[in-house]
């Protein structure tokens, strides 16, 4: 226990000085926030200023290398000095397990022992901030115990997809999950260069894409906005669209300046993933591990995979590569997409398969290493994109289901809005002419308008009752 007091002693000193990297650049000047801070800063406010406030559980999952950390790192340094520092306590579970070979449990005693009073006598709230949960098995059942002794401590964690498979009904009825999700085109641009978003915009382009009655009506909401969309494109380099899919879906990668050394990084970050996240979840023997790899890798040169050919190429069962899928989709590197249509289909077909980070696809086609690879499959990494976006915008708040049809020359996503609006979605870098999603809409027959996103301008196939929208439209959703 005297080696934890001495962590804790440590961390309450030490937190704001280390975080400062997270928080601002060599020069002094500090990096802008996420949409995803503005929601949680609520909640600590809240809590802060008002003795009612309900909601003091927060839980931040993400795909590693997201900015989990940074996000906690700037709630500290924009509050430790209104609150106090030895009210705001901040600990890695990555160092208390696997360094100290302690738990949160005695992390949490330690820090009553420090600040001299047991949670339930606390007289002003506190604030711990937890990273890197899932280290800790338990951290889900220390956690509940803690806010259940106490309303006056206030609880931030984040850690790996993962941690939303250790949870139960009693913690998800006491506390707020906020995912964080690999970075939009707007986020980089602001991480990149400081460069805010226009208010409104993109909820208007959201409005205009998927809550519209038909195309024409679509298309003259969108119309409608252009100017708003040229002023924005007037101050971004044509250039970063390459940067944004090749690295800039992942915040850490957005500074470096050497491709190369991005690349590594993300070699290491995938490391991490499969041999701790991924293995915690699988339980998979060391030959299976290899497996998983390799798998990526195939998957980043394909995107609708067999798993029988996928099995036979890699000389393993079909059953090992079924949970090898299942386990990369819940660890949330891929985002899996099963075709549209009746459950007998969807168990016949393949899958489709896009990577929640194009960087990470991009990290794996960069071991083919020469530029024709990445022209040849920029397209893949825009669909990379779209799927990373329609998940984040409808599938992970369950308001809607995204599907692609399995049929030849089908529409590249099908997305379904609170189980009835139902939007064709044909994607591609270069011009686009939407047979694919004429084929869909014909099949379908109840789809209520189609959309194209691609290199064309802005136009209205007015008789096929599709959209064409450009890329500088859908980048800034």
């Amino acid at each position: 226990m005297e080696e934890i007091i001495k962590y804790i002693q440590n961390q309450l000193v030490q937190a704001p000085f280390r975080f400062k990297s997270y928080t601002q650049d060599e020069q002094g000047k500090k990096y802008l926030q996420r949409n995803i801070y503005i929601k949680v800063d609520k909640y600590f406010r809240d809590f802060l200023h008002n003795p009612n406030a309900r909601d003091r559980w927060i839980i931040i999952p993400g795909l590693r290398g997201v900015g989990k950390t940074t996000i906690l790192a700037q709630l500290f340094i924009n509050h430790y000095q209104e609150v106090g520092n030895r009210r705001m306590l901040y600990v890695s579970l990555d160092e208390v397990v696997n360094v100290l070979g302690s738990s949160l449990k005695d992390v949490l005693i330690a820090y009553e022992k420090i600040i001299g009073e047991s949670f339930e006598k606390l007289t002003k709230p506190i604030f711990i901030f937890i990273d890197e949960a899932q280290y800790d098995p338990k951290w889900a059942s220390v956690l509940k115990s803690v806010y259940d002794r106490s309303n006056k401590v206030f609880v931030i964690c984040s850690g790996s997809s993962a941690v939303s498979l250790q949870t139960n009904t009693d913690v998800i009825r006491r506390s707020i999950f906020q995912k964080l999700f690999p970075t939009s085109f707007s986020e980089f641009l602001m991480i990149r260069d400081g460069k805010l978003p226009i208010k409104g915009l993109k909820q208007n382009i959201k409005d205009a894409l998927f809550n519209s009655e038909s195309a024409k009506d679509a298309y003259d909401k969108l119309k409608s906005i252009e100017q708003s969309v040229l002023n924005a494109w007037s101050s971004i380099d044509r250039h970063y669209v390459d940067e944004y899919l090749r690295i800039g879906t992942l915040p850490f990668a957005i500074k470096m300046k050497d491709e190369v050394r991005v690349y590594q990084t993300i070699t290491l970050l995938l490391d991490k993933v499969i041999n701790q996240d991924v293995q915690g979840l699988g339980r998979f023997d060391t030959k299976t591990l290899i497996h998983i790899k390799r798998v990526l890798f195939l998957l980043a040169d394909s995107d609708v995979v067999s798993i029988q050919k996928l099995a036979t190429t890699l000389e393993t069962s079909v059953n090992t590569i079924s949970n090898i899928l299942e386990v990369l989709e819940q660890a949330e590197l891929l985002i899996r997409i099963m075709p549209y249509g009746s459950n007998s289909k969807k168990v016949r077909k393949s899958s489709r398969y896009q990577f929640m980070s194009s960087a990470m696809r991009s990290a794996f086609l960069s071991v083919a290493g020469n530029e024709q690879i990445f022209s040849g499959q920029k397209g893949r990494l825009m669909e990379d994109i779209v799927a990373m976006t329609l998940y984040r915008e409808f599938v992970a708040n369950n308001r809607g289901a995204l599907n692609y049809d399995s049929s030849k020359a089908g529409a590249d996503f099908i997305l379904t809005i609170a189980g009835e609006n139902i939007i064709p979605i044909e994607v591609g870098i270069g011009d686009k002419s939407g047979t694919q999603v004429r084929n869909t809409m014909k099949k379908i027959g109840s789809a209520k308008y189609g959309v194209v996103i691609c290199k064309n301008s802005l136009t209205l196939l007015d008789n096929a009752n599709i959209v064409k929208i450009p890329l500088d439209y859908f980048l800034l959703m």
